[in-house]
């Protein structure tokens, strides 16, 4: 009996290498790419696609999405430009329509399937929420106006939503997603490794972290049972930076006790530091849990024991 059909976008990254893990030995893959490698893996098909399609009115590019994506299981988007870089206006619009133009290719060739994919898995991110304190988020807490990040996450959601009749929508807001080959882990760790490990800013921002195993296994599990609707994906133990640090230099038999003020995290990362480091997002997986979904990181000195 074949296997049902899984389509993935924008899977060259950490979150989309570690799904293809968990969910090749129950689906057939098929990975939409810009350049595919020579050959391809058991049960994982690369496809080269055009994420500008729709907006270069790319009919040939638009029937390579719709053939690849009929008659599937679910597709998941997680296609567009990292965040991390200078944040200024040129990559700023590079992150935003590299997101809305792969959504709307998607959207438009899922509109010309007759046989629709029967879910639609929408990546998003805790910057959703914006800078918010010691505040609880949960999935009914509203976006912060006037902020880039949370911005283009709610255009990115948004952008799915045109095929919410066809298909069954889940969007997943995702914390900060560690892992052995996450590069946002391996920043976090190599100053705890050279002695110089401490708080960023106060120290006190909340960082809404979820292991990259725990990520996909809930990507597949809400693929596979009939939920729907926003969850926030992170684990349900939020750690401040300022104990993440120190939880890790433990680990290590490093010292934590090196502060680099805000300023200077400005002067270094330019908008990364506002936009990524200093921001707290106090996010908790409500709904999430409400499905019964197990994690097997909740805590992150669990995590810790298989990053390093």
């Amino acid at each position: 009996m074949p296997k049902p059909i899984l389509v993935i976008a924008g899977a060259s990254g950490v979150i989309g290498q570690h799904i293809i893990r968990v969910a090749k030995q129950a689906f057939d893959i098929r990975v939409l790419t810009r350049e595919a490698p020579d050959t391809n893996e058991d049960n994982v098909t690369y496809v080269e696609w055009n994420p500008r399609a729709h907006k270069e009115n790319d009919a040939n590019g638009l029937q390579v999405v719709r053939d690849s994506m009929e008659g599937a299981k679910a597709v998941i988007n997680l296609a567009g430009a990292s965040i991390q870089g200078r944040f200024d206006e040129t990559h700023k619009r590079r992150v935003l329509e590299s997101r809305l133009d792969s959504t709307h290719t998607l959207t438009s060739a899922l509109k010309q399937c007759q046989t629709p994919p029967q879910a639609w898995f929408q990546a998003s991110a805790v910057g959703y929420y914006g800078d918010r304190g010691d505040e609880i988020l949960t999935e009914d807490s509203t976006p912060q106006a006037n902020n880039f990040l949370s911005d283009v996450a709610q255009q990115w959601e948004a952008a799915a939503m045109s095929i919410s009749e066809q298909t069954r929508m889940i969007t997943g807001r995702f914390g900060l997603v560690l892992a052995k080959d996450a590069s946002a882990w391996q920043l976090m760790l190599t100053p705890i490794k050279l002695f110089v490990g401490g708080p960023l800013g106060s120290g006190t921002q909340w960082y809404p972290w979820i292991h990259a195993t725990d990520l996909a296994n809930a990507v597949i599990y809400l693929i596979e049972h009939p939920h729907k609707g926003v969850y926030n994906f992170s684990a349900p133990h939020p750690v401040t930076q300022l104990e993440l640090v120190k939880q890790t230099a433990a680990r290590l038999g490093r010292p934590a006790v090196l502060p680099v003020p805000a300023f200077a995290l400005r002067l270094a990362l330019g908008g990364l530091a506002d936009n990524l480091v200093l921001p707290s997002a106090r996010m908790l997986p409500e709904r999430l849990l409400k499905t019964g979904f197990v994690f097997e990181f909740p805590e992150f000195s669990q995590a810790l024991d298989v990053l390093l």
